[in-house]
């Protein structure tokens, strides 16, 4: 079960990766539209591919941010409730979570599949195909539902199940 845990850790981590580099990409796409529009031009490349970024960055991160606790979450209740509630009321959202995640990586796998075997093409100028930007949607989505199982059995088995403030600098902790 610890390789599986830590294999899964791993993929997070290039996800994550992967994510940081899209943002850097992102960045660049929205600096050369600034310095294009600042010439009375226009790139349409840079919003259609700065929109697939914004989506693939938004997936694959995801699941790292379910793995270090970074993400947005209502805490009003369980924090009103004793430890072993809240630990059963914590299952219980990582199951419905898990379910809820399997559907949109269904939906995803049904909808990059339909889009690579009809050669589906972006309506832009430059007729990307689309199963590219919704493959690594669809990887994002896999890696959080990979990071709720990994969270689910880690709670489950009593371990640490959040690595909080795993990347913080020793001066913010």
């Amino acid at each position: 079960m610890t390789r599986l845990l830590s294999f899964i850790d791993r993929l997070s981590r290039l996800a994550e990766t992967v994510a940081v580099l899209l943002i850097f990409g992102y960045c660049a796409l929205m600096l050369t539209e600034v310095v294009a529009r600042a010439q009375a031009q226009s790139f349409s490349f840079t919003w259609e591919f700065s929109q697939y970024a914004m989506a693939a960055i938004f997936a694959l991160a995801s699941g790292p941010a379910i793995r270090t606790g970074v993400h947005v979450r209502i805490t009003l209740v369980a924090e009103m409730l004793p430890p072993g509630l809240r630990r059963v009321l914590d299952i219980l959202a990582n199951l419905v979570a898990l379910v809820i995640v399997a559907l949109i990586v269904w939906a995803m796998w049904t909808k990059t599949a339909t889009s690579y075997e009809r050669n589906i093409l972006a309506t832009s100028v430059t007729k990307s195909p689309l199963w590219v930007p919704q493959a690594v949607v669809l990887w994002g989505m896999a890696q959080l539902w990979l990071d709720l199982a990994a969270r689910l059995i880690r709670r489950l088995a009593n371990q640490p199940y959040e690595w909080r403030d795993a990347d913080a600098e020793p001066s913010d902790v």
